[in-house]
């Protein structure tokens, strides 16, 4: 009995919330006649959805009543893992930069964010995001002008790689090197790295059976494996690289 209520009561949240978001003043009697409840639950609800975050104002006199902040709208989010990929990038390059402009907010955003999906995806969600590293710009060598690959390819090449690198799996790449030599090798990516401007993949390549520093824009095709891999310690694969000093 008590699941039955508890799963009554959550619908009848979302229901409220609805109703707030329809209306720009909303009267506690009218809440309750649309919801079949009594005045009372109705405050005791809204006391429960300000307690979770909802910006809910209330207004006296004529044509007041109770509303949700007028710049409020942002509901219940679903992501693929090229969204998940591309935000947790971006605040992981904002808090690493310790910028004092962003900073002030970020932390809770990521809290409620990672709350935002269920359990089993939230600890996979919080273990790629340790995965996003940031490099201090140690030399000039790292600024050799951008690969030639046209923005299309990039993208292309791109949303490969981070298909591979969020559900674990082996990649199949053409990379072109600084010196425009052309391999093909199947890498397993561990790693992003943001070395500014240019971001990199920190991955174990099987043709050298080592680890392996590969600029993204000069991937030129990319083709998800089935083979998975396990994750390798950052340091086990920092420790081969030159040139770069990793903030962790």
């Amino acid at each position: 009995m008590k699941q039955k209520n508890t799963s009554t009561r959550l619908q009848r949240l979302d229901e409220l919330t609805g109703l707030l978001k329809s209306n720009d003043h909303n009267l506690i009697a009218d809440l309750a006649e649309n919801l079949g409840v009594s005045p009372r639950t109705v405050m005791r609800d809204l006391e429960l959805l300000r307690e979770k975050g909802y910006p809910i104002e209330t207004s006296l006199g004529r044509g007041g009543g109770i509303s949700l902040h007028k710049h409020w709208g942002l509901g219940r989010l679903h992501f693929n893992y090229k969204e998940i990929i591309d935000l947790l990038l971006s605040l992981a390059v904002m808090e690493k930069l310790h910028s004092p402009i962003f900073l002030s907010n970020l932390k809770s955003i990521r809290h409620k964010i990672a709350a935002s999906f269920p359990e089993a995806q939230r600890k996979q969600v919080q273990a790629v995001r340790k995965r996003i590293l940031l490099s201090e710009i140690a030399s000039e060598t790292n600024f050799t002008p951008l690969g030639q690959n046209n923005n299309a390819t990039v993208k292309s090449s791109a949303n490969s790689v981070y298909e591979a690198f969020f559900e674990m799996k082996a990649i199949r790449i053409n990379y072109s090197d600084v010196k425009g030599s052309k391999t093909e090798r199947t890498i397993e990516p561990h790693f992003i790295l943001l070395c500014w401007p240019v971001w990199y993949i920190l991955a174990w390549d099987h043709l050298r059976d080592d680890a392996r520093c590969f600029r993204l824009d000069r991937i030129e095709k990319a083709k998800l494996e089935q083979q998975t891999f396990k994750l390798k310690s950052s340091q086990t694969l920092i420790g081969k690289l030159e040139n770069f000093t990793v903030r962790l």
